[in-house]
């Protein structure tokens, strides 16, 4: 079967769709990118951060047109590229809430880009490029799709021939310019072109070979799948006419995850985050309730009736009371027996030479952790003193190590 598909251009950046993009492309937390954000809009050359709509009002039409124009200048990928913008494609003034959605302004006409620092010059150029590719053209291709029968088992395989490269075009062209980034994750029938087939072709003697493979398991969150899975959670449980889906605002979910890393309840490792030992902890401890995205999605819920008029706000508060006081009764007391779930881990500087056991740096010393074993060295040992020399951790892990 040969299938003419189109794929539609990307919408405009809201905050928490370029916080997804600045940091799959450059790494940025979503902090750091809220503050470049921040500052190109504090030096006038992007619209307001703080926002979750994906479009424009109706009467921008003729400002979006003008800074696409600029931008073609601007932007040294768009050098000889034909490019006409269908602008009527981003403008929905019924989807804009209270800002609409980010691009560069027409400040970008004084000001010089490369002047700007690198990281606001990247997420200037990023917000540029997806306002031209929101306007471009769709991309249009032919899938491909081939059944083979062999030994009364199917086999199939999937290729696609581009027909008009449309925005994806200009996408090769930005991704050109960034060094070592990835490409965006295309589908695995990417490139693949089958060739000239037909109903009831035969193939005699096939090659085969049998290959063995192991599934991974699931990556750990990077910024990018996390603010993902806030916007999204609790989706399905919540009023469509609900002010806030998902958990936070996209003013705030990055200032939840640096609260997360600064509490120590998670941490970074590249461009993964993972839980914290007490992260692990904390969950463990806490009530089903407070973790699970029903419960914002149930208050949201409850804020909509309130607004349309059809629920009592007073009601609403003494439940909340009624729960505080029940959460703070029942589970305290099931706290009492789990605060050892989050001692912390001090770092062992080696083996104690008696029992075998870690040895800690304390303010004076290092000593066995084991409460039984009494060894211990002293800090203020006179014959480091002697010697005007600092007895640190690396001449005790030297000495516990060889002695």
């Amino acid at each position: 079967t040969r299938e003419k598909k189109t794929a539609a251009p990307p919408k405009l950046f809201d905050l928490t769709s370029l916080q997804r993009e600045a940091n799959r492309i450059f790494g940025y937390t979503a902090k750091q990118t809220l503050d470049l954000a921040q500052s190109l809009y504090e030096k006038r050359l992007l619209t307001y951060p703080r926002t979750d709509s994906s479009f424009l009002t109706d009467d921008m039409g003729g400002t979006a047109a003008g800074i696409i124009a600029l931008l073609c200048e601007k932007l040294p990928f768009m050098a000889g590229a034909d490019f006409t913008p269908e602008v009527v494609k981003v403008l929905d003034s019924k989807k804009v809430s209270d800002h609409h959605a980010i691009i560069p302004t027409m400040e970008l006409a004084k000001a010089d880009p490369d002047a700007l620092p690198e990281s606001e010059k990247n997420i200037l150029t990023l917000a540029g490029a997806r306002l031209l590719l929101a306007t471009a053209e769709p991309h249009i291709f032919e899938a491909v799709t081939a059944v083979f029968s062999c030994a009364d088992t199917k086999f199939t395989a999937r290729g696609k021939t581009v027909l008009s490269d449309g925005w994806k075009g200009i996408e090769h062209r930005y991704r050109a310019t960034l060094k070592d980034k990835p490409d965006p994750e295309d589908g695995e029938n990417e490139g693949v072109t089958l060739p000239e087939l037909s109903e009831g072709q035969g193939f005699p003697n096939p090659a085969a070979k049998v290959t063995e493979h192991t599934t991974t398991p699931p990556k750990p969150h990077s910024e990018a799948s996390l603010l993902s899975a806030m916007e999204r959670a609790g989706n399905g449980d919540t009023d469509p006419d609900a002010e806030r889906r998902g958990l936070g605002t996209p003013a705030t979910r990055a200032a939840v995850i640096e609260k997360l890393v600064k509490g120590g309840f998670a941490e970074r490792k590249g461009k993964q985050l993972i839980p914290t030992q007490n992260g692990a902890a904390l969950i463990s401890v806490l009530p089903d309730m407070l973790t699970s995205p029903q419960l914002t999605a149930e208050w949201e819920n409850n804020l909509t009736q309130i607004a349309k008029g059809a629920a009592d706000p007073g009601e609403f508060l003494s439940g909340i009371e009624a729960m505080a006081r029940e959460l703070v009764q029942t589970h305290a007391a099931a706290l009492d027996g789990k605060k050892d779930l989050f001692r912390e881990e001090k770092p062992s500087v080696g083996k104690c030479p008696r029992c075998g056991s870690p040895v800690h740096e304390g303010k004076k010393n290092y000593y066995c952790s084991n409460k039984e074993c009494a060894f211990v060295m002293w800090k203020n040992d006179r014959f480091f003193e002697e010697r005007k020399t600092a007895f640190s951790a690396k001449i005790a892990a030297a000495l516990l190590k060889s002695g």
